[in-house]
């Protein structure tokens, strides 16, 4: 199988502060196809699980538009032009939740899913502190911090209630470590 070839005009509609993009494929059939996604081009976002000193994971409870209920989020934003995922990721979690980690490590990206430009890049903030200067949302923003456990994180997860699953996927070999030193994993 070969990708399809994409050819021009792509037509870019801006709603809100959502990008809609109609591109077009020639598809091997010769068959010319038009599939709206969103997100411009380049697009980036990051987000973190991120762990305290004591092991405790800290999530950002919010409510989401799409399917209108509440989740414990992985705390994260858009990659801006000017800066590094890691630079973002550590700007978000400071402005979501109010903490600073000692370690930063990177676990990888995975696309959001087939009609989404762009990527998700995930990483795991340990030995993490509140930092002086507190959590500062924006006006659009309703973040209420709570802590969990690793063991509550990886089950919220695997019970879709939350919007960024794979991050915990991608950490969890590392998370079932974390939480084996600190006495609170289970033995699965």
């Amino acid at each position: 199988m070969k990708p399809w070839k994409r050819v021009e005009p792509t037509v870019v509609t801006k709603i809100g502060y959502r990008t809609v993009l109609v591109k077009h494929f020639i598809m091997p059939n010769d068959r010319i196809v038009d599939w709206t996604v969103m997100n411009e081009d380049g697009w980036a976002a990051a987000c973190a699980i991120v762990v305290t000193t004591d092991n405790e994971v800290v999530v950002a409870r919010q409510f989401r538009p799409g399917p209108e209920k509440i989740f414990d989020e992985l705390p994260g934003g858009i990659v801006d032009s000017s800066e590094t995922p890691e630079k973002c990721v550590v700007r978000e979690v400071a402005e979501e939740v109010g903490y600073k980690p000692d370690k930063v490590e990177y676990l990888g990206a995975c696309y959001y899913d087939a009609y989404v430009n762009g990527d998700r890049h995930y990483f795991l903030l340990t030995g993490c502190i509140p930092a002086k200067e507190g959590q500062h949302q924006t006006e659009d923003e309703n973040i209420e911090v709570r802590h969990i456990t690793i063991d509550e994180l990886i089950e919220t997860a695997k019970s879709g209630k939350m919007s960024d699953p794979g991050g915990v996927f991608m950490a969890y070999d590392r998370l079932k470590e974390l939480a084996k030193e600190s006495g609170d994993g289970k033995s699965n």
